[in-house]
């Protein structure tokens, strides 16, 4: 026969396994969520091409990454305080006060200010992380659709057209050919573009498609008369 006292001391809650799984899990999704943040683009570029990775936008990845840090350091700090006596344990000396493990102590203080300075002050092998990072954010710019200014998808018609050099008579009758259904002239080009199952880009090549010149930047280079840079 099974006995009562083994069932109910199994189904008894345990705090401190209990903070040591959402330790775990926690600490899984900020790992994934940070490397998700590795990977994406520019909020400017993000939010124009409507960036997404396993379905997730840049915004989602960052909340993400940033709620579940907090909970890191909450649970964290529960699970030091509940196993205080056995985090001590590893460091207090056998005999006496004071601690004991000075070496594990010292090389564990210099790699965590090794890393800080490393990353403040760019000093390999660290600034290659970050050096990476932000070659990644230039490929992504340079393989996306350039924005007609910073932020165009929360501009108006009115100032999206401005920026595009066109009229906002222009720019509705080129969306109303290519099937954009115009509410108003308060709607945002990125309103517009989620509305329809689109992205911001889209609505200006939705434009261009009738007038290919639009928010293109001229060509500003010399015509032959200036001398190169050596």
């Amino acid at each position: 026969m099974n006995d009562p006292e083994k069932k109910s001391e199994a189904a008894r809650f345990r705090l401190r396994s209990f903070t040591s799984l959402l330790l775990a899990v926690t600490f899984l999704v900020l790992g994934v969520t940070g490397i998700g943040l590795y990977f994406t683009p520019k909020g400017r570029v993000a939010h124009w091409t409507g960036w997404t990775l396993l379905g997730l936008g840049k915004e989602e990845w960052a909340g993400l990454h940033t709620n579940f840090a907090l909970l890191f350091l909450i649970v964290a700090g529960i699970h030091w305080f509940l196993n205080w006596n056995l985090f001590w344990s590893y460091i207090k000396a056998r005999k006496g006060r004071g601690v004991d493990r000075v070496a594990e102590i010292t090389v564990s203080v210099l790699i965590a200010v090794v890393c800080f300075l490393g990353s403040v002050y760019m000093i390999p092998p660290l600034s290659t992380i970050i050096w990476g990072r932000g070659e990644m954010e230039s490929y992504w710019e340079n393989r996306s659709p350039k924005p007609p200014a910073p932020h165009a998808e929360d501009f108006k018609l009115g100032r999206f057209a401005d920026s595009i050099g066109l009229t906002l008579d222009q720019v509705k009758e080129a969306l109303q050919k290519e099937g954009y259904k115009v509410p108003d002239d308060s709607v945002t080009v990125g309103q517009l573009a989620k509305e329809h199952g689109r992205v911001p880009c889209d609505v200006l090549a939705a434009v261009q498609k009738h007038f290919p010149a639009a928010g293109r930047k001229p060509d500003r280079q010399g015509k032959g008369k200036g001398r190169k840079a050596p």
